[in-house]
């Protein structure tokens, strides 16, 4: 190897018994620099002054350096100017650096080239460019075997769509049939009505496809493609193709014209006589069969898929009327189209996970090349280039597959409209969205300079028993209204707050939540309106303090109109004020309210753990029931309502309300997925449950006995869920963890000192939430005020616990690879399940 030592004179090379071979070949390497530039010319390198002209010494030295480091798999010439004949025959007689052996090796079935990076030059065999190859090599491998599992998955996914399809086909030939909807559509005078009829044999009709460009996928595909590919696009032995192999398709852009609908449209008129049906029904295949029919699985040769699904399609439709029948379809075509959706979403990953790693080892290499001053780059980069995953055009096949079955099915033809619909839609957040959140921030802050100002010039005059007085009817009356508005913006703030940190360290909360794509808000968005409400709040506040210095009978009008307005904005029907995300909060609240009878997803249960945080708004909600409606606000007598035995009854229940929804979402989890780990889950509920309990009948009668079991329980509550808290939600703790009681993946990891931080915290807060239950007070503070302290402490808990539990479950999610939702689908077949 040629080594260079710093001189006076600049770079000059040290000789070492590596380097004699390229003195041999660079004569003008192993000469001193001076003497390097009379063999080059001295007038070329000098000035005007004949002083040396150093850097062009060194840019010439350079480039005759990194000339002999320059590799080619197959040798060849290297067109220097500057070099002389003897030379550029010298350079192309240069060994190359690696050389790349193939080993071929089964994996599920498909052969995958492995490639083992041989390194040539003497002397390098035990330094660190083995280990760089090694590394290289095995994750190139990685990288193919990944790519081809998660290729076999979609592959499988797409078939189990396609007979979904199908069956949904035949689903609506029945109903027409048996005379449900509209008569049936005219059929091509070629066709007869025993292709439709179901009782005919299978093997005596025909059978319509869905659009032409199955066709073209199957005629693409090759004679040595995987059995599994090819059980896909022929559809389980269903389809038909050209037979002349000199008619198959190879070209991707020939791909795109079989299957865009103008083609379709343009050429219909041969197979089928009112070109009308291409936008009624799916498209009508070539009667020839299908060679690779017969290369199939054995198990999907016979007609057997088809036999299922039609009777799928009768036993769906047997004993149902037809408006049920109507609504059946509907449902299911719903359905099928998110599948569809997010089918395709699921392949549009796959296809950047290749370009991403495609670039990544490209970076690699360069980054290589450039720290050793080699040029191995290109002939790596073809290894890379020719491998599975960046070679395989299964995806592109498929994409263009639920394109086109999209299109016919749901955008009636209209190929743009469907890419349009499958693409995930990118969530904007206009300029006009700061502007607001900055007025409304700003409006907020000037109303609450307004209310001190008020509150001010009201106590100026009154006697320090007048102020007391007329603090404890406000405390009794207004404030629990007011509070429980109070504590709901404080969540949507911290709500905000994690949205904006789950967005800075890349939490994919969407996905976890499962927002429909582009539906989302952002954190601006979630702070717009929580400053909105906080405005508008913050004036309900500011009129009713006013209202009362006038000494008005209609005060308490003024928190009642704030709650229906309020109210209002959450049911509001019309698409003002991200009616997608109000919707999707109410469903939510709907399938937690009716648990068991849903199945359980994570912003179910989400959810669920947000309401244990807001007992006391629940409470407060009863309150203002009970204020409004029964008339006391126009006395401002809060006290008929917290003495009436009903009310405190429904006080008690309220207060386990919220536990019991997480108890039974625990126990449908439980019996959908199985495992000991959702029983535990809903002991922790269950024993909340009993510390509210004893402390009803600790409060309805107090003895020593009933204040023993309540502490007890209580204790046992809160060590219960402090620990699920932080060791199950947020995974801490780990002992075995390189990251002292952590955990091996922090999102965090330059500042774990966070985690520990919050897991004090997150202790600290039980306890608070514990005395909330007590009804603690400190000192001689009201004790609406003491649980309005409490409760907002509670709500901080728990947006701290908020970021920690998305945390763990976006790390579980990278670590099982799982990057798309799973969508129902309407009908149950054995090969589905």
């Amino acid at each position: 190897m040629l080594l260079l030592r710093v001189n006076h004179g600049g770079l000059e090379p040290e000789v070492t018994e590596d380097t004699l071979p390229y003195q041999r070949n660079f004569p003008a390497l192993a000469r001193s620099p001076r003497e390097t530039r009379k063999g080059f010319g001295a007038a070329n390198l000098e000035s005007e002054d004949g002083t040396d002209d150093e850097r062009g010494f060194q840019r010439m030295m350079n480039k005759q350096r990194s000339s002999f480091f320059l590799q080619r798999s197959s040798g060849g010439s290297l067109l220097r100017r500057g070099y002389s004949l003897q030379q550029r025959t010298a350079a192309s007689e240069t060994p190359t650096f690696i050389k790349v052996n193939h080993k071929s090796h089964n994996y599920f079935g498909i052969k995958i080239d492995t490639v083992e990076t041989e390194i040539l030059i003497p002397g390098y065999q035990a330094s660190n460019d083995v280990i760089f190859f090694a590394r290289l090599d095995h994750e190139l491998q990685k990288v193919n075997e990944f790519y081809l599992v998660k290729e076999m998955e979609f592959q499988k996914h797409a078939e189990i769509l396609d007979m979904q399809m199908r069956t949904l086909f035949e689903l609506k030939i029945e109903e027409e049939r048996k005379g449900y909807n509209k008569p049936k559509p005219p059929l091509p005078s070629w066709v007869s009505d025993s292709e439709f009829d179901l009782t005919t044999p299978i093997t005596r009709r025909r059978i319509f496809n869905r659009q032409r460009s199955i066709q073209v996928m199957d005629a693409v595909v090759s004679q040595h493609n995987e059995v599994l590919f090819k059980t896909i696009l022929n559809h389980n032995g269903m389809t038909n193709a050209i037979e002349d192999p000199k008619e198959q398709l190879s070209d991707i852009d020939e791909v795109e014209k079989w299957s865009s609908p103008d083609y379709i449209l343009n050429n219909a008129a041969d197979e089928v006589e009112d070109p009308r049906l291409w936008r009624s029904q799916p498209s009508v295949r070539s009667r020839k069969r299908h060679k690779l029919v017969d290369q199939a699985l054995p198990e999907l040769r016979t007609d057997e898929p088809r036999l299922e699904t039609s009777r799928a399609a009768g036993t769906i439709l047997e004993g149902e009327e037809g408006s049920s029948v109507q609504v059946r379809i509907q449902d299911s075509e719903t359905m099928l189209r998110d599948a569809f959706i997010e089918f395709y979403r699921g392949l549009t990953l796959l296809k950047g996970y290749r370009q991403l790693n495609r670039q990544a080892f490209n970076k690699i290499l360069k980054k290589y090349d450039k720290a050793t001053d080699r040029d191995v780059k290109k002939i790596y980069l073809k290894e890379v280039e020719t491998s599975y995953f960046n070679s395989s055009e299964k995806v592109s096949f498929l994409l263009n597959w639920v394109e086109s079955m999209f299109a016919d099915f749901f955008m009636e033809g209209d190929r743009d409209k469907a890419r349009n619909c499958l693409k995930p839609r990118t969530n904007k957040s206009p300029h006009g969205i700061t502007f607001f959140l900055g007025l409304f921030t700003g409006c907020s802050i000037a109303l609450v300079v307004a209310y001190a100002a008020v509150l001010h010039v009201e106590t100026a005059n009154l006697t320090p028993e007048q102020q007391k007085s007329r603090f404890m009817i406000y405390m009794s009356s207004v404030f629990p209204v007011f509070s429980m508005t109070a504590l709901v913006l404080l969540h949507m703030y911290l709500y905000g707050l994690n949205v904006f940190f789950w967005t800075r360290t890349r939490i994919n909360y969407s996905f976890i939540f499962e927002f429909a794509p582009g539906t989302e808000l952002d954190y601006r968005k979630v702070l717009l309106v929580t400053t909105g409400l906080t405005a508008l709040f913050l004036m309900g506040i500011v009129g009713h303090l006013t209202a009362t210095l006038y000494e008005s009978p209609y005060t308490d009008f003024i928190p009642l109109v704030l709650l229906l307005i309020l109210v209002l904005i959450v049911f509001f029907p019309f698409r003002y004020i991200y009616r997608s995300s109000r919707f999707f909060f109410l469903k939510t609240l709907l399938r937690l309210v009716t648990a068991p009878f849903y199945k359980v997803k994570l912003a179910d249960f989400f959810l669920g753990d947000q309401l244990c945080s807001q007992v006391p708004v629940l409470r407060n909600i009863e309150y203002a029931m009970c204020y409004f409606i029964g008339g006391w606000f126009l006395t401002a007598d809060g006290d008929k309502c917290t003495n009436n035995q009903n009310y405190l009854l429904g006080y008690y229940l309220i207060s386990v309300l919220p536990y019991w929804w997480r108890l039974m979402q625990c126990l449908r989890r439980n019996v959908d997925e199985g495992g000991l780990m959702h029983l535990a889950n809903a002991g922790k509920y269950l024993s909340a449950m009993i510390a509210v309990i004893t402390k009803i009948f600790y409060g309805r009668q107090a003895s020593t006995v009933r204040l023993i079991a309540y502490i007890l329980s209580s204790t046992i509550a809160t060590v219960y869920q402090a620990y699920w808290d932080i060791v199950i939600d947020w995974g801490l703790l780990d002992l075995k963890s390189h990251n002292r009681w952590l955990r091996d993946k922090l999102i965090l990891e330059d500042k774990n000192y966070v985690y520990y931080i919050s897991m004090v915290s997150n202790i600290i807060f039980r306890l608070a939430w514990v005395l909330s239950i007590t009804r603690f007070q400190f000192g001689g503070l009201d004790p609406h005020f003491t649980d309005f302290i409490l409760a907002a402490l509670e709500i901080i808990r728990r947006g701290n616990w908020n970021f920690y539990r998305l945390e763990n479950e976006h790390l579980n999610n990278v670590g099982q690879y799982r990057a798309t939702k799973s969508v129902p689908l309407p009908f149950e077949h054995k090969y589905s399940m």
